[in-house]
C-alpha cells in the first residue's frame, strides 16, 4: 500500500489544528488523531489503567503486609462499673481509666492452603486514675499465628489463576479499543467526505444549470426552443440551488460530528481528501482465524468465564453447610507495672483450635446451592461455545468481505469515470440541439449517483480493512501483530 502523505502542517496541543488556514485531512490523519486525542481514546486509556492498577493490587496482596495498629479507649470523666468482691458480692464503683493497645504485625497470605500466616508483637497499657494512679502493662513481644478459615475452599488459588488472565485480557482489549476508535473514525471520515462530495456535485450542477439556462434563454429569444423547455431548465436551476443549500447544511453537520470525535474546536477549518490508493493484498482465511484466536481479548474472556464458573461451584461446595477451620498461635506473654518488667521473661502462650460444623437438617439447602452453581456453569459453557462459534464465523465472513471489496471498488471507480465522460458528451450534444433536456437530466443524475457510489465503495473498503484489523489484531499489510503501549499517569 502506498503511504499517504500527511498534509497537516503540525499537530498543536489538544486539537492538533491551527485555525489560521484550511487544513486538509486524509484518512490516516483522522485515524491518527482519533487514536491519540479523541474522547474514545481517553476512555480506552482509563480502562487500561484501571485494569493495570487492579492487577498490581492483586500482586501486592501476594507480598507480606506490615501493619501497625493503635487503639485507645478511655473514660476521662469516669464511669460506673461492677466490681466482684472476694465474698461474692457485687459493688458499683466509680472510676476513670485509659486503655491503649499497640500492635505491629507482619501478615502473609498462603496461596497453597488459603490461610494467613502472621508474626505479631502487641503491647497494652492500662491506666486507672481513681485515687492513686495505677499503670499496668501486658505485652506479647513475639507471637506466631496461622489462621485457616476453611480447608474446603481456597480463594487465593482461584485468584492466582484468574487475575493474570484478566490482566492479559485487558491489554488485548486496549489494542482492540484503539482499533475500534480507528473504525469509528473511518466511518465519520467517510460520512463527512460523502457530504462534502455531495456538496461539490451540487455546486457543479448549479453552475451547469445556470450556464444552460443562459444559453437556453438566448436560444429561446432566437425561436430555436419552445417556452416549455426553457421553463423546465429554469425549474431545474431552482431545484439545484435548493438541493445545494441542503447539501451544505448536511456537510456542516457531518464536519461538526467529525471534529467533535477528534476533539477539535468547532471553528476549525478543515477539508477532507479521499484516499488516492488502497492496499493490494488478500487476507488468507486460515491465517485470519489463527491470528484472531491468538490475539483477541475474547479468547481469554472465554477461558476466564469458565474458570469463574468452576470457582463458583467450588465455593458452593465449600460453604454448603460443612465447616472446618483451624487457628494456631505460639508466643510469649508477660505483664507488669513497668515496660522493663513485661519485656523480660514471661510465659509461653500457645493456642490451637479446630472448628467443625456438620449440617444435620437443612432440607436440601446445601445440595440445591451446589446444583444451582453447576447449572450456572453449564449455562456459561453453552454461552461460551456459542460465542466461540460466532467469533470464528465473524472473522471468516469479514475476511471474505474484505477480499472482495477491491473488485467492488474497481467497478465503482470505472463506473464513475464512464458516467462523468457520458455526461460531458451528452451536455455537448444538447448544446448543439441533438438531444432533449430529458436525456441531459438523466445523464446528470447517473453521473451524480456514480460519484456517490464511488465514495460509498471507498467507505466499504476501508471499513472492511479496519474491521479485519479489529477482529484479528493483526496488520496483514505489514505482516505483524498490532501493538499499542499506554502511558501510566
Amino acid at each position: 500500500m502506498l503511504k499517504f502523505r500527511i498534509t497537516i502542517a503540525c499537530l498543536l496541543g489538544g486539537t492538533g489544528l491551527s485555525q489560521a488556514q484550511e487544513q486538509q485531512l486524509v484518512l490516516q490523519d483522522v485515524v491518527g488523531l482519533a487514536q491519540r486525542n479523541s474522547p474514545s481514546y481517553y476512555r480506552a486509556q482509563s480502562r487500561a489503567l484501571n485494569s493495570l492498577y487492579a492487577y498490581r493490587y492483586f500482586r501486592a496482596g501476594q507480598l507480606p503486609q506490615l501493619v501497625l495498629g493503635l487503639n485507645n479507649s478511655s473514660s476521662p470523666f469516669g464511669e460506673t462499673v461492677e466490681v466482684l468482691q472476694p465474698d461474692g458480692k457485687v459493688e458499683y464503683v466509680r472510676r476513670s481509666t485509659s486503655n491503649t493497645a499497640v500492635n505491629l504485625g507482619l501478615r502473609q497470605n498462603v496461596p497453597w492452603t488459603g490461610g494467613t500466616f502472621s508474626v505479631q508483637s502487641n503491647l497494652n497499657r492500662f491506666d486507672e486514675f481513681t485515687g492513686t494512679t495505677k499503670t499496668n502493662y501486658l505485652a506479647t513481644p513475639f507471637s506466631i499465628n496461622y489462621n485457616q478459615p476453611s480447608i474446603m475452599y481456597n480463594p487465593f488459588y482461584w485468584e492466582r489463576k484468574i487475575a493474570p488472565i484478566a490482566y492479559d485480557e485487558s491489554k488485548r482489549q486496549y489494542v482492540e479499543d484503539l482499533e475500534i476508535v480507528a473504525l469509528d473514525g473511518t466511518s465519520l471520515f467517510f460520512d463527512a467526505l460523502s457530504a462534502q462530495t455531495q456538496e461539490r456535485i451540487y455546486q457543479q450542477n448549479v453552475a451547469n444549470q445556470d450556464t444552460l439556462f443562459k444559453i437556453s434563454k438566448g436560444r429561446f429569444d432566437l425561436g430555436k426552443i419552445a417556452e416549455n423547455e426553457l421553463l423546465q431548465i429554469e425549474l431545474s436551476l431552482l431545484n439545484a440551488r435548493n438541493t445545494l443549500e441542503q447539501a451544505t447544511l448536511q456537510k456542516e453537520m457531518a464536519y461538526q460530528e467529525l471534529k467533535r470525535f477528534l476533539n477539535m474546536p468547532k471553528d476549525a477549518d478543515i477539508r477532507l481528501k479521499a484516499p488516492a490508493t488502497v492496499p493490494l493484498f488478500n487476507v488468507p482465511l486460515d491465517k485470519a482465524v489463527a491470528e484472531a484466536g491468538s490475539n483477541r481479548q475474547s479468547v481469554l474472556e472465554f477461558r476466564r468465564r469458565r474458570l469463574e464458573a468452576n470457582e463458583a461451584v467450588a465455593e458452593a461446595r465449600a460453604y454448603s453447610g460443612y465447616e472446618f477451620n483451624l487457628r494456631a498461635q505460639l508466643g510469649q506473654t508477660n505483664n507488669g507495672q513497668t515496660l522493663g518488667r513485661v519485656y523480660s521473661g514471661g510465659e509461653i502462650q500457645q493456642n490451637f483450635s479446630i472448628g467443625v460444623g456438620i449440617p444435620i437438617m437443612d432440607w436440601g439447602r446445601a445440595r440445591y446451592r451446589v446444583r444451582q452453581a453447576k447449572a450456572n456453569r453449564d449455562l456459561i459453557e453453552i454461552d461460551v461455545q456459542q460465542a466461540e462459534r460466532q467469533f470464528e464465523q465473524e472473522v471468516y465472513l469479514q475476511t471474505q468481505q474484505f477480499n472482495i471489496q477491491k473488485n467492488l471498488l474497481a467497478s465503482a471507480t470505472k463506473a464513475d469515470t464512464i458516467a462523468r465522460l457520458r455526461y460531458e458528451i451528452t451536455k455537448q450534444r444538447y448544446l448543439i440541439g441533438k438531444i432533449s433536456i430529458t436525456d441531459l437530466n438523466l445523464a446528470q443524475s447517473e453521473k451524480d449517483q456514480a460519484a456517490q457510489n464511488y465514495v460509498y465503495a471507498l467507505r466499504n473498503f476501508w471499513r472492511a480493512y479496519y474491521t479485519v484489523r479489529r477482529l484479528t489484531l493483526y496488520d496483514f499489510e505489514k505482516d505483524e501483530k498490532i501493538r499499542y503501549e499506554f502511558q501510566e499517569k
